[in-house]
């Protein structure tokens, strides 16, 4: 089963990838402001509190400011681009780039305008905000949609090799020569 990508329909391309990555930096930060809002008010304290995280990744690493936001967004930009670059061709669903890049430039503004990430949701090992839950769903998303592919390249069977003259033969995957630049591969079953 392919996943579904982003469709160009009247020369136009579908945007539903840029309006997830939108409406997961609008919702974080909506998310951010409520709970400020209710953790000035004593409320949710058993899942509400607020905290700022100036490194990676929960705290685990740190670097200096200007190199966390370089290593920020060349990461938004290496894995966010080759996940949108897989979604447009069918590889993955294209919600999968849409939380990844989303919860990463919204962490990214957070970076850029308070100089830390703001999270709020408790949870027994960490606290956490909106945008790491859609970085981490996309992540998931896209190991998910990967498996499939994964199994169908450690299938073994029949491979046919066909010669430039029209003659096929077939091998068995194990059996076949790579270097033999006179057959055409065909894997397809």
């Amino acid at each position: 089963m392919t996943a579904r990508g982003p469709d160009i329909h009247d020369g136009r391309p579908d945007l539903r990838l840029i309006a997830i990555a939108l409406g997961v930096v609008i919702l974080d930060a909506t998310t951010k402001m409520l709970a400020a809002g209710l953790a000035s008010r004593g409320l949710g304290r058993a899942l509400i509190v607020p905290s700022q995280n100036a490194d990676f990744s929960l705290g685990v690493a740190s670097a200096p400011f200007p190199i966390m936001l370089a290593l920020a967004g060349m990461g938004i930009l290496g894995f966010g681009g080759y996940m949108a670059v897989q979604a447009v061709r069918g590889k993955v669903p294209g919600w999968v780039p849409g939380l990844v890049i989303g919860g990463a430039v919204a962490n990214l503004l957070d970076r850029l305008l308070f100089g830390a990430v703001h999270d709020w949701l408790y949870l027994p090992k960490a606290t956490i905000n909106l945008a790491d839950v859609a970085v981490v769903v996309g992540l998931m998303g896209y190991l998910v949609s990967q498996a499939p592919q994964r199994q169908a390249r450690r299938q073994s069977g029949p491979v046919t090799l066909t010669k430039a003259d029209g003659q096929t033969r077939t091998e068995e995957r194990g059996q076949v020569v790579l270097h033999d630049v006179r057959y055409r591969f065909d894997l397809r079953d």
